[in-house]
């Protein structure tokens, strides 16, 4: 996998090598930031389930700000950080279960990146999701993939759909507050 555009086009990024991480198809992420291209110049972006880091690197070669990357897992954390070990970045990784973050957190982001197992159930999404618009800005963006055959989630009251996109066997959604 490479990164798409920006400063650090080309660049390699590695990926996990684990069956609960899967990483995003190129056409899905190329979709998501063709979306949201124009927002990422100094914004703040949280990449939940960040996996490989492949979401929140590519806001950092569209030179966002700062980056926090929220995994549970350190297999996730080790290839994050071997990941951006050659890139001139600002962020943090946070080994915590994505629930506990966004639950403790009152840090607020202009884009946020949510890619849960597509195991987790939809009552658990919607948890989550209305915890999620806690932490957005006015104007921020929530970009959140499912499987296609997921049940589908409640939109959180405040935020509205910006966007919706089928890629493959991946649904994507944007929402907007």
């Amino acid at each position: 996998m490479r990164i798409i555009a920006g400063k650090y086009k080309g660049s390699r990024i590695q990926t996990i090598n684990e069956s609960s991480t899967r990483p995003m198809m190129s056409k899905a992420r190329e979709g998501i930031f063709n979306s949201l291209q124009n927002s990422f110049e100094g914004s703040l972006v949280l990449d939940l389930f960040a996996g490989s880091g492949s979401l929140g690197i590519e806001s950092l070669s569209r030179n966002a700000s700062f980056v926090t990357f929220v995994d549970s897992s350190i297999e996730c954390k080790k290839v994050i950080m071997k990941n951006l070990s050659n890139l001139d970045n600002n962020y943090t990784f946070l080994l915590l279960k994505v629930s506990e973050y966004i639950q403790q957190s009152n840090q607020q982001f202009n884009i946020i990146f949510y890619d849960p197992p597509f195991s987790l159930s939809t009552n658990e999404v919607n948890n989550d999701l209305n915890s999620i618009k806690n932490l957005m800005k006015t104007s921020s963006k929530l970009v959140i993939h499912r499987h296609k055959s997921s049940d589908q989630f409640v939109y959180p009251d405040g935020l509205e759909l910006y966007r919706k996109k089928k890629y493959g066997q991946s649904n994507i959604t944007i929402l907007e507050k």
